[in-house]
């Protein structure tokens, strides 16, 4: 059972601030009827920071959510804690976590897990991390999946202010005993098959709409390549417009994450690139060109002005700041770093959990070590594609 402040917490955020959260973020919900009276297992789609605050919110008791609280300041660790979270080591395996998860759930608390991992950086589903069907059955818990809409176009990961517009969860209940005569892999296909989307695409057939005011800010965290001179980390967003840095190209961005060309060629956008999921997916899929073409000596993915630190514990040893690329592609692909005293190469197949920490820090594991890279505030999202394998650069 949630400890005594847990529910004192959620009872007093649910009476003060859930009415005014839900109605500021124009949430509908279904399937509330249904939801279990005692513990349950929940897992929905993440996109939006504010997941986790709405579906407790929409629930009828505490949720002890599994969360990523490296790198949160003390303060705001104190609070997640509060309020039930308990922490979990992001992109890499969390022995720890798990069996705190494993505890709660004997103790009759109900958990809360995003099995994608992190929030979507272009409104789409990314794969569930393996062994979420496993973990299901093995609690016994009901499990409650929780289809979201709109969450990610309320405000997309990168995005410096919020919109206004729809968002609703429909929430899918399935019994213990019923999740338990199934296989790992038929739970997990179910988890994968509920909770998928491709927001931006869906939102425009289906007719929903999203408002708000400076729609480009931020734009820089998620596109990294101008389509019209092809060159990289030159976007930058201002009020509704992007512009390239290096060519003059501008382009309109609603808060339906649409693009219209403003100077650029027609020709280039009216079928190609409509919006940000395709121009996200146009860049993703140049990556592996970038990594084998070069520019003035070097990669042309690459970043410059990166800070590297190696982890020893709970604090880091910096080596410097310096330009970071990377070479190559399959199994012979190096990331390397290379600042004013040090140097640092790491073979890129064996570099393993890549991830983006609020828009503030990166980090990844290598040959059992931890290392962190700080861009600054530039653009870190094309190397955790770059990193997963998706582009086909890395193993």
């Amino acid at each position: 059972m949630a400890a005594w402040y847990h529910r004192a917490s959620w009872g007093l955020a649910k009476a003060l601030y859930a009415p005014s959260l839900l109605m500021s973020s124009h949430v509908e919900a279904s399937g509330l009827e249904h939801l279990p009276e005692g513990p349950f297992l929940l897992m929905a789609g993440h996109a939006n920071y504010l997941d986790p605050y709405v579906l407790g919110a929409l629930g009828r008791g505490p949720i002890r959510y599994m969360a990523n609280l490296e790198g949160v300041p003390p303060i705001k660790a104190a609070m997640a804690d509060l309020v039930g979270c308990y922490a979990r080591r992001k992109g890499a395996s969390d022995m720890a976590s798990l069996r705190k998860t494993f505890e709660l759930a004997a103790s009759g608390d109900s958990i809360g897990i995003f099995p994608e991992g992190d929030r979507s950086w272009d409104g789409a589903s990314v794969p569930i991390k393996p062994g979420c069907g496993k973990l299901a059955r093995r609690l016994g818990l009901p499990l409650v999946l929780a289809r979201q809409k709109g969450n990610y176009l309320a405000r997309p990961r990168w995005a410096a202010k919020p919109r206004r517009g729809p968002w609703s969860v429909d929430f899918s209940v399935f019994g213990a005993d019923e999740i338990a005569r199934m296989s790992d892999g038929l739970v997990e296909a179910l988890i994968a098959a509920i909770v998928a989307k491709d927001e931006i695409k869906e939102a425009q057939l289906e007719g929903r709409r999203f408002e708000g005011e400076d729609s480009a800010e931020g734009i820089g965290l998620l596109l990294w390549r101008c389509p019209v001179c092809g060159k990289t980390d030159g976007l930058r967003g201002r009020g509704d417009v992007i512009s390239c840095q290096r060519c003059g190209s501008r382009w309109e961005l609603d808060a339906n994450c649409r693009v219209r060309p403003l100077n650029a060629p027609l020709s280039i956008h009216a079928a190609e690139i409509a919006d940000l999921k395709d121009w996200h997916d146009w860049q993703v899929a140049t990556l592996p060109e970038l990594a084998e073409s070069e520019e003035r000596g070097f990669p042309r993915l690459r970043s410059e002005c990166v800070r590297l630190s190696r982890r020893e514990g709970a604090s880091a040893r910096s080596m410097g700041f310096g330009r970071l690329y990377l070479r190559g592609r399959g199994e012979g692909a190096e990331l390397v770093f290379e600042g004013g005293s040090s140097r640092a190469v790491f073979e890129a197949a064996y570099v393993r959990g890549f991830v983006d920490n609020f828009n503030a820090f990166s980090e990844f594991d290598y040959r059992g070590q931890r290392w962190r890279l700080e861009f600054g505030g530039d653009n870190a999202a094309k190397w955790a594609f770059a990193l997963a394998g998706r582009s086909g650069v890395a193993a």
